[in-house]
């Protein structure tokens, strides 16, 4: 493994590495490893473990195995619990989602805490089989296909990600390792779980034995060309944009149709990645209709896309838009990442956060409406940004006592047609921040305050809500 993580610079010297551990084998032999090495590379570890509240005294149990694991290796641990099913609720997405966006987040704040610069994972070759296959049956293009990046943002590292499962099993049992086993990756209810103890087997046994290999190979393949032509379209979508903001893009048609087709496809999704922040719910069959319309002869066509956009063909202009006028807000809620950024597609923009020491900070009355500086350590995690709601109240920098959302809204003479794009930034039910507007008055940074956590619009000035 220690080479692997010097093959992709996954580590260096004197750096604080987070090691997300579940209790199981996979993050056990992860942590195991890691310890062994630590003196070798250098570095530091933490251990973190989340409880997501979904398996009871199971779960209690994993907590208290990863703690007392901790406190035998002498390692500083983060052993906490989330209420995982409540935001589930409150998402409306599957129990999978929910548990992975908690736990995610949760590790963010725990490199944070202890100023890590990498959090390890324990995925494996199996894992990024399954994710591949995942990915095929659900249709996918390249960007599915090459599964698990070894290092993904340049903070999230997968040392064990082309070892087989049997191996790390292998492992534990040749140096005593004791770990959890969790009774829900038994259940063949999810499809990922189908997919591996049913599907796999299969192949494995009627078609490849060596089935994990092949496909990963693949997906190291897919990876690197992948890499290489996201960076050829990257270069072909600047000669090709003429200008954006304010929810615009628009893009030169004849460089668009000089571009090959392969590529072509990866400018349209960056022309909407950038209006949109990701990029969910453009198909392949809107490329498609984008693609007819900017081929097709004729001066002016225009076509509706997914979330408000527009695709208008003016001649040799094509445009790319935001509706603001005619879409709708619906309610969105998304986990902070601390540090990070965190996009909203449904306003398009994003949040961005980085945590600043008291001394660094410059003078808070020259701070930009866009940003807005609090004391970190007074407020509750997580916390998220939403949309607003009936009845928000809120207490604005500088007054005693909380108002209505509503009347803030009114007293700063803001339009009622743009008030559901302001996003908000809640600690618990609490408003922190109105983004671009004024921050709460209960987490201001005082002569006390130690740690500071600076929030900021990532576009200001390409959203016309707030700029």
């Amino acid at each position: 493994m220690a080479e692997k993580i010097k093959e992709h610079a996954m580590v260096t010297a004197g750096e604080t590495i987070v090691v997300g551990v579940s209790g199981g084998a996979d993050s056990v032999s992860l942590l195991h490893i890691l310890y062994m090495l630590k003196d070798e590379l250098k570095i530091k570890l933490v251990v973190a473990h989340l409880n997501h509240r979904f398996r009871g005294a199971e779960a209690d149990a994993d907590a208290k195995f990863v703690s007392e694991l901790a406190e035998r290796w002498h390692l500083e641990a983060y052993v906490e619990s989330r209420d995982v099913p409540a935001y589930k609720n409150t998402r409306g997405v599957s129990a999978q989602v929910a548990a992975r966006e908690v736990r995610y987040n949760f590790l963010s704040e725990v490199a944070t805490k202890t100023g890590a610069a990498r959090v390890a994972l324990g995925h494996h070759a199996d894992d990024q089989t399954e994710t591949i296959l995942l990915h095929f049956i659900r249709g996918t293009g390249t960007r599915g296909l090459r599964g698990m990046l070894p290092v993904r943002d340049n903070f999230f590292i997968r040392p064990l990600l082309t070892i087989r499962r049997k191996e790390i099993e292998s492992y534990c049992k040749q140096h005593g390792l004791a770990y959890r086993h969790d009774a829900s990756n038994d259940k063949s209810k999810y499809l990922r779980n189908r997919l591996r103890l049913e599907l796999v087997p299969l192949l494995e046994s009627q078609y490849n034995p060596n089935l994990i290999q092949a496909i990963n190979r693949l997906g190291e393949i897919i990876r690197e060309e992948d890499e290489y032509l996201d960076q050829q379209a990257g270069k072909a979508y600047r000669q090709a944009k003429l200008a954006s903001g304010g929810g615009t893009v628009r893009l030169d048609r004849d460089r668009l149709l000089a571009i090959p087709l392969a590529l072509r496809n990866r400018v349209i999704r960056m022309a909407w990645f950038e209006i949109c922040g990701d990029s969910d719910d453009l198909e392949y069959k809107h490329i498609n209709k984008v693609l007819e319309i900017i081929k097709g002869g004729g001066g002016y066509r225009q076509i509706a896309l997914p979330r408000g956009v527009t695709c208008v063909k003016n001649y040799n202009l094509v445009e790319f838009t935001i509706n603001h006028a005619k879409e709708a807000i619906p309610f969105y809620q998304y986990l902070i990442n601390i540090p990070g950024i965190t996009p909203i597609p449904e306003v398009g923009m994003s949040v961005g956060a980085q945590l600043l020491a008291r001394e660094d900070v410059p003078e808070l009355s020259g701070a930009e409406p866009w940003e807005a500086f609090l004391d970190y350590d007074s407020l509750s995690m997580p916390l998220v940004v939403r949309r607003r709601l009936n009845g928000d109240r809120f207490m604005p920098l500088g007054l005693d006592g909380t108002i209505k959302l509503k009347k803030f809204f009114i007293d700063n003479k803001i339009p009622v047609n743009i008030r559901n794009y302001i996003p908000l930034v809640v600690s618990g039910a609490d408003i922190v921040w109105v983004a671009g507007q004024r921050p709460g008055d209960k987490w201001k940074v005082t002569d006390e305050t130690i740690t500071v956590l600076r929030l900021y619009i990532n576009d200001y000035g390409k959203n016309s809500c707030i700029s």
